[in-house]
């Protein structure tokens, strides 16, 4: 059956839709973790009532209860913020999908070899950010930017991108700490980063995040230059 759809863009929604079913597998079950752990600190609580009320349980015995009590309420909320984690990550990755779906490929009979590839540009200076983003835009690159590393990570993690232009020095999460958790995270890991900074040098073990390094300020064309080769690697 003939689609407008080229094979890597159904096989990116298959993927999202596969992402989709095992988060909410997850979410679920951390939803029973929920209600099992409301319905015991519920029981905690009815028991700690009850023995307050009637004066009958020493003083051992209360603090027992109410270090239970404790417990229940630490693992509740615990519980909360992993179904809160899952119930994001399936609102980003729904919302990729019906993009994806909705928008279609540009071009009913795009392939990969033409599809233009995405660039992060991160950096905390608006001027030196805009003017990158002109640059590569200009140069037929999907581009997006971050003011620093913490808009970066989410970024990153909706957009998935080629190749990731970082500063080092910024202020919320600094450049060298996001690679870290773009490197560790599934999703991200394969984006090429490149190293975009002025005075912050790079230790010797992590100059593997990096298929680059450019001095800032660089020329435009260099920074142009550096992430076609990116794009290529």
């Amino acid at each position: 059956m003939s689609t407008l759809y080229p094979s890597e863009h159904l096989a990116d929604i298959r993927d999202g839709a596969r992402r989709m079913v095992d988060r909410t597998r997850a979410h679920e079950s951390d939803l029973n973790d929920l209600v099992d752990l409301a319905q015991g600190a519920a029981r905690q609580a009815a028991a700690l009532a009850m023995a307050l009320t009637r004066g009958e349980t020493n003083a051992d015995g209360l603090c027992r209860l109410c270090s239970d009590q404790a417990r229940l309420s630490v693992e509740n909320a615990e519980a909360t913020v992993r179904a809160c984690i899952n119930a994001r990550e399936q609102h980003v990755e729904a919302h990729r999908l019906y993009t994806r779906i909705d928008n279609g490929p540009e071009h009913p009979h795009e392939t990969v070899a033409s599809r233009a590839a995405a660039v992060l540009v991160v950096d905390d200076l608006e001027d030196v950010r805009d003017l990158i983003a002109l640059v590569l835009r200009n140069a037929g690159f999907v581009v997006r930017t971050a003011v620093n590393g913490l808009e970066a990570l989410l970024a990153a993690y909706e957009m998935r991108p080629d190749v990731i232009v970082m500063d080092l020095t910024m202020p919320v999460l600094n450049g060298l700490e996001a690679t870290r958790l773009i490197k560790a995270t599934e999703a991200t890991r394969e984006s090429r980063v490149i190293a975009y900074t002025g005075n912050s040098s790079i230790p010797p073990p992590l100059e593997r995040w990096f298929v680059a390094v450019l001095s800032k300020p660089s020329p435009p064309d260099v920074v142009l230059a550096a992430v076609q080769n990116a794009v290529n690697v």
